[in-house]
């Protein structure tokens, strides 16, 4: 989900931009570089802010899909260098083409070429100020854990590496004699637990195992929320970090009473209708795309076109999921049954590693989309096969049926291989986290993410 912090950086980010090009081309024409003029001539009648705004705009939009808004923190200024050494060199590309377009939108060459280079060193010099100054030294939320755990030692140690999130371990109140616990001291648990945890004065008092604990425990923890002071499941606040859910903290009172994990009638409904609105433009669009991809297949490998296969979807109920047919015809006769594809699976053929590495081969389920089987964001459809093997070993994993499956999602997104069991919860914790958060601004930076992943080739196989 977009954060606060990120949002301010991109906003700074705009201004400095904006600002460098703008001071820069005033400062060209005052010295004679550039024809004399007003600054109000140049940005209102010149299409000098449009101009301007152009340039900013690219730049932004290369930070994104390089994941510059994903690292807020500045951890090697040369690797920074690198990253903007590509952005800009996409925005002098861009100004080029629009040349071609509209001559008028264009900023002028020394502007352009000076401008940059100022723009570059102030984007440096604002990321490492925002990093240090503004993210690490400011405004950290003090962190108390209550219980040692394996999974609140995951999140401290998170919070200990990452010091741009705001947040500081101030140490783990528990029972047990713990070792160096990550970012904080450990501390025995004392009678007065309540008088413990102010003099500690924690911004956030994280608790493990909440319904483990014992009820003078539970007594005291009542006096702390009743005070004020912030007391909550471990398991919100590695949410907030991870952005997925921690299994191990679900409980079956949760999925049975609580609605947290029932997404809202209004947000699925408008899922709906932008869902096959989204589709159907998709088609419209994209139809000579599929065409060519269907002629080159079946050129290569013959028929069928279209690789048709049994998935399941909301509720477990199954239907055909489509794709271009991307291996040979009898692949899994080869492997000897259903099997996931593989990094240069020998399964694919020359064709079918092309449109898997462009994901061409997804556009035929705009058609499950219309159909409405699928929308465009949700958990990735699984066989049968693979599902009922994967739920003697993760009981959770039908909880992805509460939603339709969708073209791409917010588990795919982040990249998961399935190659382990360990790495299948990881990606249903992402699963969960969508459910639990579903909404139209989730799937709309989903699909931002899902196109930065199509033009890096990042994760297909």
């Amino acid at each position: 989900m977009l954060r606060l912090r990120t949002i301010i950086l991109f906003l700074g980010d705009l201004f400095v931009l904006v600002a460098a090009y703008i001071l820069t081309t005033v400062l060209l024409r005052k010295v004679g570089v550039l024809p004399p003029m007003d600054l109000d001539l140049f940005l209102f009648l010149e299409n000098g802010a449009l101009e301007v705004l152009l340039v900013a705009g690219t730049i932004a939009v290369g930070l994104y899909l390089l994941g510059l808004y994903d690292r807020i923190r500045v951890d090697s200024t040369w690797s920074l260098v690198q990253d903007f050494l590509f952005v800009f060199g996409a925005a002098f590309l861009v100004q080029a083409f629009v040349t071609y377009v509209r001559s008028s939108l264009v900023l002028p060459r020394w502007s352009m070429l000076i401008g940059s280079v100022v723009a570059a060193i102030a984007l440096i010099y604002w990321r490492w100020f925002y990093s240090q100054l503004i993210v690490r030294r400011s405004g950290k939320q003090r962190v108390l854990f209550l219980g040692d755990t394996p999974l609140v030692r995951r999140v401290a140690s998170f919070i200990d590496q990452s010091p741009e999130r705001g947040y500081e371990v101030i140490g783990c109140i528990s029972s047990a004699a713990a070792e160096d616990f990550p970012g904080g001291p450990a501390i025995p648990l004392a009678e007065d637990l309540y008088a413990e945890i102010q003099a500690l004065r924690p911004d956030r008092i994280c608790v493990a195992g909440s319904d483990e604990l014992d009820e003078e425990i539970r007594q005291q923890l009542l006096i702390c929320s009743m005070a004020g002071l912030n007391v909550e499941s471990v398991g919100n606040l590695h949410e907030l970090l991870f952005e997925r859910v921690a299994i191990e903290t679900v409980t079956l009172n949760q999925l049975v009473y609580s609605p947290s994990f029932r997404p809202r009638v209004s947000v699925t409904a408008f899922q709906e209708i932008y869902g096959r609105l989204v589709a159907l433009i998709g088609i419209l669009l994209t139809w000579p795309l599929m065409l060519i991809a269907a002629i080159a297949v079946k050129l290569e490998s013959g028929s069928p076109v279209l690789f048709r296969q049994m998935r399941l979807g909301k509720n477990g109920v199954p239907f055909v999921f489509l794709k271009f047919r991307s291996m040979h015809v009898d692949a899994d006769k080869r492997a000897g049954g259903p099997t996931r594809a593989t990094e240069n699976d020998p399964r694919i053929t020359f064709v079918g590693k092309w449109i898997r590495l462009t994901r061409i081969d997804e556009l035929p389920q705009f058609f499950n989309v219309l159909r409405g089987e699928m929308t465009l964001v949700g958990p990735r459809p699984e066989m049968p096969e693979f599902e009922g093997e994967l739920v003697k070993q993760i009981p959770l994993y039908t909880q992805r049926h509460r939603v339709k499956p969708g073209i791409t999602g917010w588990a795919q997104i982040h990249h998961e291989p399935e190659d382990s069991i360990a790495n299948t919860v990881r990606k249903l914790e992402y699963d969960l986290y969508y459910i639990k958060h579903m909404s139209p601004l989730l799937d709309f930076l989903t699909m931002l993410h899902t196109v930065r992943a199509i033009i890096f080739r990042i994760g297909a196989r």
